[in-house]
């Protein structure tokens, strides 16, 4: 699985019953690695450095840019 995946790429349409095998595979393989890197990211940072938002957030990408923020925002102290 390529962990890093749903942090280099935007978020893929849901797949409906119109969609090709390929799409549905892309949106498993970009579900999966989001909700991978999400659990790490989740687990590995400090309480400290997240707020409530942060508990909202389902994507990693997402998640990330939100850590950056409270970091900069403690820096500026």
């Amino acid at each position: 699985m390529d962990i890093g995946l749903a942090l280099r790429e935007e978020k893929l349409a849901p797949y409906n019953t119109e969609c090709t095998p390929d799409a549905k595979r892309d949106f498993e393989t970009w579900d999966g690695s989001n909700h991978a890197s999400l659990m790490i990211m989740k687990h590995n940072i400090p309480e400290a450095f997240r707020d409530t938002k942060s508990k909202k957030i389902t994507q990693a990408k997402g998640f990330l840019d939100e850590i950056e923020k409270l970091l900069k925002t403690i820096r500026l102290r």
